[in-house]
């Protein structure tokens, strides 16, 4: 025989014993030798794809049932203990890079964590999980109730170690105030007037800027409408939103609907880095909008979301916090027909966990934050700076703000009062849940 073919064939008999053993290995998995794939296990519900698990919560008390799973119809009584494991939401942190808080002891209460799953089920009796009150919960805090099977005692069956524990996200139903940025009854100032929109800029020691090489920026807003028509109309499709900025307008990284051209629902990023879109917004909807620079490109998400980038290189300069359309002319064609929630400021690019975690709110001590604005007073015209690390530094006040009748642009800005457009709305679209 030819010494290439007694080659071959002793190579694929070789390769046949491989097969042969990696099926009787196989067999012997499947058979269920502890611990091997087949073999009964145990998890807490709903964590198949995620250990967390959303917990609305509107009104208190509210409930939610957590069980546990079993792979197998089971052939004995089997008793699933939990326990409370608040060590695992750092351990969690630590691993996923985020920064959940584990839910109080007194804001929930917790019955029977002694479970069944009954002979020939698949699916155990319920430990009833309440949030009593949210007053221990501090806004702008993400709460986890962290619930761990501890033991499992008869049948055959043992524990998923990705599924083990379940993390119920307290997932608060906000009501919150806004400012309306579309107050067309109230009354004309100024030359051209303003007709009553909501537009001005405050500035914060302008001389000194605080210098920005890296950002994230923040606007929750909600547009009514959209806009048709073109360049030549009043008003036209655009609707300039915010900018953060200099007081020269030098440096600027700003938002506006429907640049001419585009999509009337489309979000443009605009300003010395560039242009970028977002798409696709609907009417009457909230949208937290995050702009992320970390020094290379500035990343825009929506609710969280990575919607558009831009790269660039720029430092900003940010002194001077517009809101709406202030060069005269243009206040009355791009006014925002929506409203405005929360704004912030951070001196870092945050992360996608990061923005996700901060939807509904952010804590005011957090790292990094160096304005925000709830928007939450519900009445006056100052809007407070929440954020602890710099206090009343970045207060707007609405009886001393800025904008530029005569469009002039740089710094010709005029010193205005307007108070009187500053209207508050709390109403059924005003809800977040996060």
């Amino acid at each position: 025989m030819n010494i290439n073919i007694k080659k071959s064939l002793g190579t694929n008999i070789l390769l046949l014993a491989c097969m042969l053993l990696t099926l009787s290995n196989c067999t012997k998995k499947t058979a269920g030798v502890g611990g091997d794939f087949g073999q009964p296990v145990i998890l807490a519900t709903g964590t198949e794809v995620s250990p967390i698990v959303k917990f609305a919560v509107e009104n208190t008390p509210s409930q939610y049932s957590v069980t546990a799973t079993s792979t197998y119809k089971t052939t004995a009584n089997t008793t699933v203990t939990f326990a409370l494991d608040t060590a695992a939401v750092a351990i969690y942190n630590k691993e996923h890079n985020t920064t959940y808080f584990a839910a109080p002891a007194a804001a929930i209460d917790i019955s029977n964590l002694t479970t069944v799953i009954k002979v020939g089920s698949s699916v155990s009796s319920a430990v009833t999980v309440k949030v009593i009150s949210t007053a221990p919960l501090l806004d702008g805090r993400s709460y986890l109730i962290p619930l761990s099977i501890r033991t499992v005692t008869g049948g055959n069956a043992t524990v998923l170690e990705s599924s083990r524990t379940i993390f119920l996200r307290i997932a608060r139903i906000y009501s919150f105030n806004a400012v309306s940025m579309n107050n067309s009854n109230a009354g004309t100032t100024g030359t051209p007037g303003t007709r009553g929109r909501f537009n001005a800029s405050a500035l914060f020691d302008p001389a000194n800027p605080v210098l920005l090489p890296n950002f994230t920026l923040e606007i929750k807003n909600l547009i009514y409408a959209y806009r048709t028509g073109d360049g030549n109309t009043n008003p036209q499709p655009i609707q300039t939103l915010v900018h953060w900025q200099n007081q020269m307008e030098s440096s600027d990284i700003g938002l506006r609907y429907a640049e001419l051209g585009s999509p009337n629902n489309s979000l443009q990023l605009i300003g010395s880095l560039g242009s970028a879109y977002a798409y696709n917004f609907n009417a009457n909807q909230w949208y937290m909008i995050s702009l992320a620079y970390d020094g290379n490109k500035c990343t825009m998400y929506v609710d969280g979301v990575k919607q558009a980038e831009v790269t660039g290189s720029m430092v900003l300069e940010f002194s001077r916090m517009t809101f709406g359309q202030v060069w005269g002319g243009y206040d009355t064609k791009q006014y925002v027909n929506g409203r405005i929630g929360e704004c912030r400021v951070w001196n870092r690019a945050l992360t996608a966990s990061e923005i996700k975690l901060n939807l509904c709110g952010a804590d005011p001590g957090s790292n990094g934050l160096l304005a925000y604005w709830k928007l939450n007073e519900g009445a006056g015209s100052i809007f407070h700076n929440a954020a602890t690390a710099t206090g009343a530094k970045y207060d707007m006040d609405w009886t001393k703000v800025y904008w530029d009748p005569n469009a002039l642009g740089d710094d010709k800005l005029t010193l205005a009062d307007k108070s009187q457009y500053v209207i508050w709305t709390n109403d059924a679209l005003n809800k977040c849940s996060q």
